[in-house]
């Protein structure tokens, strides 16, 4: 069962190989091709290295399946080993420890007969293993293909994905800076609030520099006052 499910598998990574080399074999001449042909080429490998990843991930239940019971017969024929192995050892024993005639034919083929069952379970056995090994190799060569096919998918989808353009901020010239805190000039006559750069107030007409207060310690002396 297993030689058959691992024939099957491996000529379907066999495919799998061969369509990959021919799709980067195509890859190479696409300068030089028709590029009607080369999509109608590339297309037909690709829907057939589809089909036969779709596959192959179909037969990895079943191998999946296939290696748990292996290991269950292995464990089987592993306690067997050791039960005929004790066997043999113990009729070993007694015989040295004089419990039996080593001219005895009975015991003779006993002990032939738990020998020779022994051998047989460990060729078995050896046959189990080796035959697990192979499926496990079988389904190391599953998941790699399968991981594969899903790296070439991402990169066909990225490929694919529309590109989105950045998006323009749109900045409104017209608007006027704002005066920095402070700059108005306020009329000291009426208290209107003037925009920075005004002289003279624009709801009064007032004079809007500030004039600096005379100090009061200062006496005024009339010019014409007679001395």
């Amino acid at each position: 069962m297993a030689e058959v499910l691992e024939e099957k598998i491996q000529e379907l990574l066999s495919s799998r190989t061969e369509l990959a080399d021919r799709l980067a074999n195509l890859e190479k001449l696409k300068a030089e091709t028709n590029e009607r042909v080369y999509k109608r080429i590339r297309q037909d490998y690709q829907d057939q290295l589809d089909s036969v990843l779709s596959s192959i991930s179909a037969e990895r239940g079943t191998l999946e399946g296939k290696v748990a019971e292996l290991k269950k017969e292995i464990e089987q024929r592993e306690r067997r080993y050791t039960e005929e192995s004790d066997k043999v050892d113990e009729l070993n024993l007694r015989a040295k420890l004089k419990e039996y005639d080593a001219n005895d034919g009975s015991f003779r083929a006993e002990l032939e007969d738990a020998r020779h069952s022994r051998a047989a379970t460990g060729a078995e056995l050896e046959k189990l293993r080796s035959e697990l090994g192979d499926l496990n190799k079988v389904l190391k060569d599953v998941d790699e293909a399968t991981s594969a096919r899903k790296s070439a998918s991402a990169s066909r989808a990225a490929k694919e994905a529309p590109v989105e353009e950045p998006v323009d901020l749109e900045i409104d010239e017209e608007i006027e800076e704002e005066p920095s805190a402070g700059s108005e000039t306020k009329c000291p006559s009426c208290g209107h609030v003037n925009p920075p750069q005004k002289l003279f107030c624009e709801n009064c007409g007032s004079s809007l520099d500030e004039e600096e207060p005379l100090d009061e310690d200062f006496d005024l002396v009339d010019d014409d006052l007679d001395l």
